[in-house]
């Protein structure tokens, strides 16, 4: 029973990094990025090709996800910037087709093999928590993503950066006359969720595998998380992170065949109810 309830904060905590950096995005920017997914996917063979080459996993933990976020502003320089203020529709075509390409570069430069990023040894073996013997590697992706939560939380709620971003996701335009240039305000949030996403990445690439459809794959989970949460609720998204989590691990163990219709299930009670997600749709908090 242990087990089965760090497998789902495991998974939920999975689940929270690739989908806050997708709610940030979509709660100061109002983008909907269908190419997160490919992005966290891109991170992860960022990582597996420098371990590969024999940087040590932590570096690779810290690089990768820079070199994915820098990826994630020149996407959102060249491609997204020139029509952030049409309708919706073009932004979600426009990063849907940037997904397939990415998918495809995939494939050509690393091909479409399933790979692992190997491990470090430190993190190799198991801990005994009450009895049970739980891989330490497992342990360090719960409190990896603990320690990025909080450090985001402290970087929106203690910061004037985090200040700037807070009031820009709800008065852009007094932000703006204020003297704030906010299409650095939108080019540093896509980063920055681009980096989280490349985070998820590299530590799901010992879990999970890495091959070229993983981030369409894990896209959908983060939607459904989105969803649930809230669009544009950080808070949403950690509650809806753990409640999907959860669901689809114990849909696994239980109902292996229905684990997602599981997921979908409870998501459509849910907006029965709550039509605007468990918090505020749009409230950035």
């Amino acid at each position: 029973m242990i087990q089965i309830c760090l497998n789902c904060l495991l998974l939920s905590a999975l689940l929270l990094l690739i989908s806050i950096g997708l709610n940030i995005i979509y709660g100061i920017s109002r983008v909907v990025n269908l190419a997160h997914g490919s992005l966290y996917a891109l991170g992860a063979y960022f990582g597996y090709s420098m371990v590969s080459y024999g940087v040590n996993f932590y570096a690779a933990l810290l690089l990768a996800p820079l070199l994915a976020g820098l990826c994630g502003v020149v996407l959102e320089r060249l491609i997204i910037e020139p029509i952030r203020h049409r309708d919706m529709t073009y932004t979600l075509i426009l990063t849907y087709g940037l997904s397939v390409f990415i998918d495809g570069m995939f494939k050509f430069i690393w091909s479409d093999k399933v790979q692992f990023i190997q491990m470090p040894s430190s993190l190799r073996g198991t801990l005994n928590l009450f009895g049970v013997h739980y891989p330490n590697y497992r342990l360090f992706v719960l409190a990896a993503t603990v320690c990025v939560i909080l450090g985001l939380l402290a970087l929106l709620e203690k910061t004037k950066l985090g200040m700037i971003m807070r009031a820009a996701s709800t008065i852009p335009e007094m932000v703006s006359a204020l003297g704030v240039n906010m299409k650095l305000v939108h080019m540093g949030v896509f980063g920055l969720g681009c980096v989280l996403a490349g985070i998820g990445g590299v530590i799901a690439g010992p879990l999970l595998s890495v091959y070229p459809m993983m981030g369409s794959e894990m896209l959908l989970s983060c939607f459904v998380v989105l969803v649930i949460g809230g669009l544009g609720s950080l808070r949403g998204a950690i509650l809806a992170s753990l409640l999907v989590g959860t669901a689809q691990t114990l849909g696994f163990v239980f109902l292996t065949d229905f684990a997602m219709v599981i997921v979908y299930l409870m998501m459509a009670v849910i907006l029965l109810f709550m039509p605007k997600g468990l918090l505020a749709e749009g409230k950035f908090d």
